[in-house]
């Protein structure tokens, strides 16, 4: 395996550094060309945005998610997204990402019509974004791409924030008046730029209001008690690509907490976030990835 990091450094003011003064990057995990079997084959790809409710990214939901595919076939990626910014900065990262990676394709051995890409809580939300908004002027006349080459060829939704206002709120301290703000005023405040952010905004980011046949073919995941992002999410979104006749598989576990990442025991936290049910969604969404693959 060969590993690279990318700065994704676009000459757009729309996709500035991370608040913390770190750049976007691209982390790169590509298997060896072995001369001994699948020689020059080229291979699927897999980008895998972390959660973090857009204020930081999950080292969790990033690099054992990566190797886990890489261990499948599949050249991976982690894309460190801006945070801590407004929108569409988010989404123009991960188009870079996308645009890349297409870009790369020979070098790298990539099949350029074979790149998904795979989003946790608040990546998932930016993955559906990516997903709904492609071909919309906003994401790629800003950095000179074309749509086809913003274009993800399939979604993968674990756990994913769809609507800005399906998270359960709860107090998160004062803000600078010495108001309570709840940490989903604190999410609004990131992405929109307001703790009141106008309706036309809120409508804006509501994902499954902008499914449209042109939404790629999408995997979703979720638990029906998921305390923080409600598996109403994915229902939403999982119907509205019904609705568009949009190929789609859902999965809904009927336990498990939110974030559990793999859901085994390379990614559990003192023995948390384990559920080897849920932990399924990962050998069920490379089927599925097969099957899309296999098909005319």
């Amino acid at each position: 395996m060969r590993l690279h990091r990318l700065q994704l450094r676009p000459d757009n003011p729309a996709t500035p550094a991370l608040a913390s003064g770190a750049s976007v990057t691209l982390d790169a995990y590509l298997l060896h060309n072995s001369q001994e079997f699948q020689v020059n084959r080229r291979r699927p790809a897999v980008i895998v945005c972390p959660g973090g409710g857009y204020m930081g990214l999950s080292d969790r939901e990033g690099e054992p998610i990566a190797l886990r595919f890489a261990a499948q076939g599949y050249h991976a990626f982690v894309l460190r997204y801006a945070v801590q910014t407004l929108f569409p900065a988010p989404m123009h990262d991960l188009a870079l990402a996308v645009r890349a990676v297409r870009a790369h394709a020979a070098e790298w051995q990539v099949d350029p019509d074979q790149i998904a890409v795979c989003g946790f809580s608040a990546g998932g939300h930016l993955c559906a974004a990516l997903g709904v908004f492609w071909d919309k002027p906003f994401i790629y006349e800003p950095l000179g791409a074309t749509p086809e080459e913003i274009r993800p060829n399939a979604l993968l939704l674990c756990y994913a924030l769809i609507d800005l206002l399906l998270i359960v709120s709860h107090p998160d301290g004062l803000n600078e008046a010495g108001q309570p703000v709840t940490n989903r005023q604190r999410m609004l405040n990131k992405v929109l730029g307001s703790y009141t952010p106008a309706q036309a905004s809120l409508e804006a980011y509501a994902l499954d209001r902008h499914v449209s046949p042109a939404t790629p073919p999408t995997f979703l995941w979720h638990t029906a008690d998921d305390p923080i992002v409600p598996a109403l999410n994915a229902l939403r979104f999982a119907s509205a690509l019904d609705t568009q006749r949009v190929p789609f598989e859902l999965h809904v576990y009927g336990n498990g907490p939110h974030g559990l990442a793999l859901g085994d025991a390379v990614t559990e936290v003192d023995g948390r976030l384990l559920d080897p049910h849920a932990a399924t969604w990962l050998p069920l969404a490379l089927e599925w990835l097969a099957r899309r693959r296999a098909q005319p």
